[in-house]
């Protein structure tokens, strides 16, 4: 029985990732702001969603996005970007976007502060487009 589990499953992922892939996904929304970054010092430590954050991860924090939200950050002082997953709140700032994980930051080219644009791709339930942007991450 556990077997038929199992390759129903192989079966059904490649489908979802061969149709998410064909699929434009679209923008729900996008902001401008500064985004810092967080690491080490919160490596261990339990997010706001329950999972223990790790700084070698693409994650980051927001003040009101969903949990599991995948968002594209671009650093608009080099026009580098890079995908993260919405898993925690913050940042703590008034002035600031978004709190990206210190991989994410390497990614983007920065340390610290930086200017970028924040543009929601994902925003709600669990879909196939979740699965193709979520396994990309």
């Amino acid at each position: 029985m556990s077997k038929r589990k199992l390759v129903l499953f192989l079966m059904t992922l490649p489908g979802i990732t061969t149709l998410a892939i064909s699929q434009q996904v679209p923008i729900r929304w996008e902001s401008a702001g500064k985004a810092s970054s967080y690491g080490w010092e919160r490596q261990g430590k339990r997010t706001s969603s329950g999972e223990v954050f790790d700084y070698h991860k693409l994650t980051a924090a927001h003040r009101t996005l969903p949990f599991g939200s995948i968002v594209l950050v671009t650093n608009t002082r080099n026009g580098k970007q890079v995908k993260v997953r919405i898993n925690d709140r913050g940042p703590g700032y008034p002035r600031r976007i978004i709190d990206v994980s210190t991989a994410a930051a390497r990614r983007l080219g920065f340390d610290g502060l930086t200017d970028a644009t924040i543009a929601v791709l994902y925003y709600g339930p669990v879909t196939p487009d979740y699965c193709y942007l979520a396994l990309h991450c």
